[in-house]
């Protein structure tokens, strides 16, 4: 049986992003020296238990590309892969919807919102950046060096590449925080650009994209470590 990992996204040939996450999956299995089914499938069509308990993807990459058809749709699919365990990496927009997905059903913010969705929301946990960082790059820091981060990566310093408007509010940092998000690098300027959660197998977030810094010959490691836990899964 072929090994799949389902990419939640909708694919728009336009953006040169995409091509290289899809750039990134046929390096990873040359890397790996292992067939991985890896399947586009649109934000308004998932159904997650159709996908991890009837068609068996060990593992849900978050493409970037929002606003995605169905923003509640992925909220709904990164709260199954979160409560069910399920390997999970999601980057730029996933890294977004995550947060959202975390702060609404674990902390209680139900009104969390994407200010490129609902700009005028009151609760406003993904809120435009001071500086848009399309094509842009930065060093970041890693925070903690028990981080799972830390541990994938083997060093204090990285350097980012994005192709986003969108961030974090940090007005919501320490009640993500005291619930169990933990965020994991920082930029110059002091801004976070990554969380996991320490107590799932596998559920990291990056507001940059891993894919943009893979190459043939060095896939990312953050997308290693990620394939490698879903089919171990």
């Amino acid at each position: 049986m072929v090994n799949k990992i389902a990419i939640l996204g909708d694919f728009n040939p336009v953006f040169q992003t995409l091509h290289k996450l899809n750039d990134s999956t046929r390096d990873i299995q040359k890397y790996l020296k292992t067939e991985i089914q890896f399947d586009w499938i649109p934000t308004d069509l998932f159904n997650s238990k159709v996908v991890f308990e009837q068609n068996k993807y060990k593992g849900l990459w978050i493409a970037p590309g929002s606003p995605y058809k169905d923003m509640n749709n992925v909220l709904k699919a990164i709260k199954y892969a979160r409560q069910n365990e399920i390997p999970t990496l999601g980057n730029c927009g996933g890294f977004q919807h995550m947060i959202i997905e975390f702060a609404i059903n674990v902390c209680g913010i139900k009104n969390a919102a994407h200010e490129e969705v609902t700009p005028d929301s009151p609760e406003l946990l993904i809120k435009k950046l001071a500086c848009s960082l399309i094509g842009e790059q930065e060093q970041l820091k890693i925070l903690n060096q028990n981080s799972r981060l830390y541990d994938i990566l083997q060093t204090k310093n990285l350097t980012a590449k994005y192709f986003c408007s969108f961030g974090l509010n940090e007005r919501y940092l320490d009640i993500l925080n005291s619930n169990g998000l933990s965020l994991t690098s920082i930029s110059e300027d002091g801004n976070y650009r990554s969380f996991e959660i320490t107590s799932h197998p596998f559920f990291i977030g990056t507001l940059f994209q891993p894919a943009l810094t893979s190459t043939k010959e060095n896939p990312d490691p953050l997308i290693i470590a990620f394939v490698k836990t879903a089919l171990k899964n």
